[in-house]
Formats: C-alpha cells, sequence, structure tokens
C-alpha cells in the first residue's frame, strides 16, 4: 500500500498586506481536512485539522466539503490552487500499483476586500481500485468562489483515475482532460470538459463535474456533481468492479 495514498491536496492563499510599520506576509493553508471519498470534511473535522493553527475557529462548514473562510484585509491575495490525483489501480500479473493522472495546478492574484466570504471546494483523490480489470475513481477538482457562490475566482481540475495501466488522464482547467486507458491501449473513459463544462461519459465511467455542468453518467459509474451542487463525487458500480469518485466532482467508475 502506497503511504502517501490518502494526501492533502492544498489550496495555498498568500496574503500580502500594507502595515503601518512594515510590509507582513501571511501564508492560509486550506485541506481537505482528512476527508476520503464522494463526501467532503464535516465542521467537526475542519475544526480539529486547523486547531493551533491560523485557521483556527476560522472555518465554517453550511453545506458539507463547503469551507468558508472571510477574507481578514483588504488586499492582492494570490491564490494557488491544486486538482487532486485519480485513484490508483492494481495489476495482479505484474503485482504493481499504478498511479492514475495528476490533478492541474492554477495561480492567479486577486484584489478582495476584508469582509468578503469565500467559499472553497477542496479536491480529493479518488477511489483505488485492485483488480486489474476494472477502473479506479477520478480525482476532484479544486475551486475557489465568492460567498455568492456563482462567481468562480480559480479552479483546478482533477485527475482521471488509472485503469489496469495509467495512461493520460490528467485534469486540466479549461480545456479537455485527456481519456484514461487499459493495457491493450483502448480508451477506458472519456476526455474531460473543456470551459466548464462536465466530463463525457463511456459505456463503463462516469465523467467529472466542470464549474457549471455535472459530470455525464454511464451505464456503471456517475458522473461527479458540480460545485453549486454540492460536490460530490461520483459513485462507482456497486459491489466489487466500481470506484467512486473524490469529492470535487470526481467521476465514478
Amino acid at each position: 500500500m502506497n503511504k502517501n495514498f490518502n494526501k492533502f491536496f492544498i489550496v495555498y492563499f498568500a496574503v500580502s498586506f500594507l502595515t503601518t510599520m512594515a510590509y507582513a506576509q501571511t501564508t492560509v493553508n486550506f485541506t481537505n481536512a482528512a476527508a476520503t471519498g464522494i463526501d467532503g470534511p464535516t465542521q467537526a473535522q475542519v475544526n480539529t485539522a486547523y486547531d493551533n493553527t491560523i485557521l483556527d475557529d476560522a472555518v465554517t462548514i453550511n453545506t458539507q466539503g463547503i469551507q468558508e473562510w472571510t477574507v481578514p484585509a483588504t488586499a492582492t491575495y494570490t491564490i494557488e490552487v491544486y486538482g487532486a490525483q485519480g485513484g490508483r489501480s492494481y495489476l495482479l500479473n505484474t503485482s504493481t500499483w499504478y498511479d492514475a493522472g495528476k490533478g492541474a495546478k492554477m495561480v492567479g492574484d486577486f484584489s478582495l476586500s476584508q469582509g468578503d466570504v469565500l467559499k472553497i471546494v477542496v479536491g480529493q483523490q479518488g477511489e483505488e481500485m485492485a483488480r486489474a480489470d476494472r477502473g479506479a475513481g477520478g480525482g476532484g477538482g479544486t475551486f475557489v468562489a465568492l460567498s455568492s457562490g456563482t462567481t468562480l475566482l480559480i479552479a483546478a481540475g482533477g485527475g482521471g483515475g488509472a485503469g489496469d495501466f495509467a495512461y493520460d488522464g490528467h485534469g486540466n482547467s479549461g480545456t479537455s482532460g485527456s481519456a484514461g486507458g487499459n493495457n491493450s491501449g483502448n480508451t477506458g473513459g472519456a476526455s474531460g470538459g473543456t470551459n466548464g463544462f462536465g466530463g463525457m461519459n463511456t459505456t463503463y465511467a462516469g465523467g467529472g463535474a466542470g464549474w457549471s455542468y455535472d459530470g455525464a453518467s454511464s451505464n456503471y459509474g456517475k458522473g461527479g456533481k458540480k460545485f453549486s451542487n454540492g460536490g460530490q463525487g461520483g459513485i462507482g458500480q456497486s459491489g466489487t468492479n466500481g470506484s467512486d469518485g473524490g469529492f470535487g466532482g470526481g467521476g465514478g467508475s
């Protein structure tokens, strides 16, 4: 088992503002608060994760998984976000775990005012799959929006889940992700969505969600949910055949 499987996928807020004495810079790190699977963290998980940090008692959960934080000062904020990678898969005949597509990274500068409330979804890794002929779940995307939930500031797409070999499946922001594949070189999953659309589906895998639309569902795996619909990952086929997508809209297999 890969000891790094339950990774934190972090949103970095580098906060710079002018004081009367000197320039000061503060970096605030948001994580998935140890949540895994299709659902994001609860208030209790967030409280525990941020205890004794700069975010102690500063993050509120009104909708599970969506972290709300109030901007402390009017300034230009550099926001750096990472999408989660997809779930790994296990190739039985070589006894090897294969990594999936990696999530995208995005960075931007934003003018924010004291008292603005940001809503933050931190993507979670897709569920891994221990059967060689079945795919793993897609990684969730990371999103930062203003408090209305309708104005997106920045997003980074999650990576596709691995099939019986780890082919492309990398998540991109604003452009289409590549389809996953299997050991015969066939395409196991459809390409990701573009410009806010959710990923398409094939017979076997659900698509990841975009900002504007849910991912498409397939005969087996369900598509992930967009931010405004809660951001849950898609549900994989029941039993041992499918894997769930990660919170942040990752597609199920």
